[in-house]
């Protein structure tokens, strides 16, 4: 592939690689291959695999939530490029791409004989009016790819997209949910059914219960190694996790049910693996009340909570605490222990100092496991530094994503960020955080317009001081990505980098 500039294109970031890889080898290959059992491959199996967070919907360009690409994205959509097992950046759709000097224009050579589920032809046509169509998205942060200012079509295998000003980051965000092709005619249809050129065709969605998923035999690359996919939905882990034991699902991706966890590693029956993901569990503050303007006040919340405690609650101790916006794969990852540290005394004083007293906050939560393990902890270590907290419980994502996400009506809430490079929403300031600083903003910008990694971390690293100095958010932990599955099944990724899952690879043994 050719690149004509000193930045390595093919990458999330300086050093995720490498960490992905360390971590991959100790607890088993992102492919699966060390999860699973011995025999030949079952390729007319239905594999049912539980999954936590269900889609609010269909159309992603409409609604939020991680749960519609996990399913979707790489499945049924594709893009013009993806990120394989250890995050680097591959062809897909496209099969070769081209960089000019200046970084502006990305000329993607496309791949012959793909069409569309429905039959339709898929061309560099499709690549414009797919990349075209992102500023109007409602969800999933189009502003990624603002920097593209159109596509020209050079001739049916070859799209050049053009840029306003050099985006280090485009790729990577072309691998994202945002870099998804869709048929022009199927735009308008997106929340009823999807149509892609994927290794699977979608069959059916019941909301919060099941989806089904077909193997494409007309597909233009490897077929699935399993004839049908069903992600079946638990809003409880422990439900979950009995539905393993039951028979009910072959495997959980990101299980939740962490108190169980040691229990299924012990029992030959199952395969559990413990890889890396680029989640980050954060507790937003929305400045918008304005006793949370006032950045003591929000430092002194940062300082009253016991994030060990935190983390034993909702995750039985699974993961790594965080003091800062980033994931300990990113590149430009810090640890910011002071900024961090629980200190009930500290947090009295910054109270004192901002003039506040009798403050009371509505924390909405989401109805998710460790989201209100969480929010327990976190509304009782406030209580004793004299800040009254007041639990919404809400349903997630249908409430949550409409109240709370896009309506941005609380004070403080909770969730687990599983895209990566979510750092990057604290320099828009219309996210549902509303942090507004024109310095994070500037140094994001450089960070995009840089040509080499050494540039581009140091301008991430001074936009994640700023970040932590304003004291934007708490945030909390990072989550292994837990794979549990049937001895039987193998397949499954085991790092998981805040895109589509692959379920292409899960193979049964007969």
């Amino acid at each position: 592939m050719s690149v004509n500039r000193s930045l390595s294109l093919r990458r999330i970031g300086a050093g995720l690689v490498a960490t992905a890889v360390a971590i991959s080898l100790s607890a088993c290959s992102a492919g699966g291959s060390g999860s699973g059992g011995s025999g030949t491959a079952d390729d007319a199996a239905t594999v049912t695999v539980g999954m936590a967070a269900s889609p609010a919907g269909l159309d992603f360009t409409t609604s939020g939530g991680a749960a519609i690409f996990q399913a979707l994205a790489g499945n049924v959509y594709e893009g013009l490029v993806k990120l394989d097992d250890r995050g680097q950046i591959q062809p897909l759709l496209a099969t070769d791409w081209k960089v000019s000097d200046d970084g502006l224009r990305y000329s993607f050579t496309l791949r012959d004989g793909v069409k569309f589920h429905d039959g339709t032809a898929f061309d560099a046509d499709v690549v414009k009016a797919s990349l075209e169509r992102v500023p109007q998205w409602k969800a999933n942060t189009p502003s990624n790819l603002a920097a593209i200012d159109h596509v020209e079509v050079v001739s049916p295998a070859q799209a050049d997209v053009v840029l306003s000003k050099p985006d280090s980051d485009l790729l990577f965000w072309l691998t994202t949910v945002l870099g998804s092709m869709i048929a022009p005619n199927s735009a308008s249809t997106m929340s009823t059914t999807a149509n892609g050129t994927g290794p699977y065709t979608f069959v059916s969605y019941e909301p919060g219960v099941k989806m089904k998923l077909k193997r494409n035999d007309s597909y233009w690359g490897t077929p699935a190694k399993n004839a049908e996919v069903d992600l079946a939905y638990y809003a409880d882990a422990s439900a979950a996790a009995n539905s393993l034991r039951t028979g009910e699902t072959d495997a959980l991706f990101q299980a939740e049910a962490y108190d169980q966890i040691d229990a299924l590693k012990s029992d030959s029956k199952y395969t559990v693996t413990e890889g890396s993901t680029q989640s980050v569990v954060v507790m937003p503050m929305n400045e918008a009340n304005p006793a949370l303007k006032d950045v003591r006040v929000r430092q002194a919340i940062t300082h009253a909570i016991d994030k060990d405690a935190v983390l034993a609650a909702a995750t039985s101790g699974h993961g790594t605490v965080l003091n800062g916006p980033s994931a300990p794969t990113d590149a430009w990852f810090e640890e910011f222990g002071e900024a961090g540290k629980h200190d009930k005394d500290q947090a009295e004083q910054l109270l004192r100092e901002a003039g506040v007293s009798d403050l009371s906050l509505t924390f909405t939560v989401p109805n998710r496991p460790y989201a209100q393990a969480a929010a327990q902890v976190i509304q009782s270590d406030l209580s004793e530094v004299g800040i009254k907290v007041n639990l919404e419980v809400q349903e997630f994502p249908a409430v949550w994503v409409e109240k709370t996400m896009t309506g941005k009506n609380y004070d403080l809430t909770v969730t687990n960020h599983i895209e990566a490079h979510n750092m990057t929403n604290f320099g828009n300031p219309k996210y549902y955080w509303s942090y507004d600083n024109a310095d994070v903003q500037s140094a994001f910008a450089e960070a995009k317009a840089a040509t080499d990694d050494s540039a581009k971390t140091a301008a991430m690293k001074k936009a994640q001081q700023q970040i932590v100095d304003d004291a934007a958010a708490v945030w909390l932990y990072n989550t292994p990505n837990i794979v549990a599955t049937k001895a039987s099944v193998s397949g499954l990724p085991t790092d998981y980098y805040g895109a589509g899952i692959d379920f292409s690879q899960v193979t049964v043994s007969k």
